[in-house]
């Protein structure tokens, strides 16, 4: 058989393996999904998870400031169970800050001050998260209820120009919440999450007989196995 005629024949079941090859393609991409989701139904996988918010003070700290703070952050870590629930921890900041006009302020020392006032506070809530799911790890979107506890760093601040009185200490926090997680796409890692946390924490001082807010988030995902 001419030499150039045997060439032609493998180049033809090379185009055809190749035509093959691609019209296998979506069904192989379907098989792939299929099996990454019965890897999430049978193991344990893990999400994390950068939160923005904005927060709404609430009860006595509104007697401090009445602002709504937009400068809080957080980052959760989760394991996922194949059940309905997962659990894992939660770090975060949150910054609340007010400036008053000038006014005059008198002292428990007899003394008087003209000054404009800056009011902050700051709380760096560590807690532990546990999650209920309304439906199966395999949805895109899974509403959730979340209770979390821990306790967090508190840092109160009035300014009196340049004089203050400050308050430091690390107490007890609770945090329920309600959200839901969502992926981009069916087998795809990336995700975000949208969630309503209450956050009270339990410090007295001054104003506050205890710092609690809402807080308001967003955050971008990654899951993995």
């Amino acid at each position: 058989m001419n030499k150039k005629v045997i060439l032609s024949i493998l180049g033809l079941f090379w185009a055809l393996g190749a035509v093959a090859q691609i019209g296998a393609d979506p069904e192989e991409s379907q098989s792939r999904r299929n099996f990454d989701n019965t890897l999430f139904d049978r193991f344990v996988s893990g999400r994390v998870t950068v939160f923005y918010g904005v927060a709404l003070p609430m009860g006595s700290q509104q007697n401090y400031i009445d602002k709504v703070g937009n400068r809080n952050f957080s980052v959760a870590v989760e394991a996922m169970f194949p059940g309905r629930f997962s659990v894992g921890g939660r770090i975060g900041q949150n910054y609340f800050s007010q400036r008053l006009p000038r006014q005059v302020y008198s002292f428990d020392d007899g003394s008087d001050v003209s000054a404009v006032q800056t009011r902050t506070l700051t709380t760096v809530p560590l807690l532990a998260i546990g999650s209920v799911y309304l439906n199966d790890i395999n949805s895109t979107f899974r509403p959730y209820l979340q209770m979390g506890a821990g306790g967090a760093y508190v840092d109160y601040t009035k300014y009196y120009g340049t004089l203050s009185d400050q308050k430091t200490g690390i107490r007890a926090a609770l945090a329920p919440a309600v959200g839901a997680k969502f992926q981009f796409g069916k087998g795809n890692n990336f995700g975000g999450e949208v969630q309503a946390q209450y956050q009270n924490v339990f410090f007295k001082y001054n104003e506050l007989s205890n710092s609690s807010n809402l807080l308001l988030s967003v955050g971008l995902s990654y899951r993995w196995l």
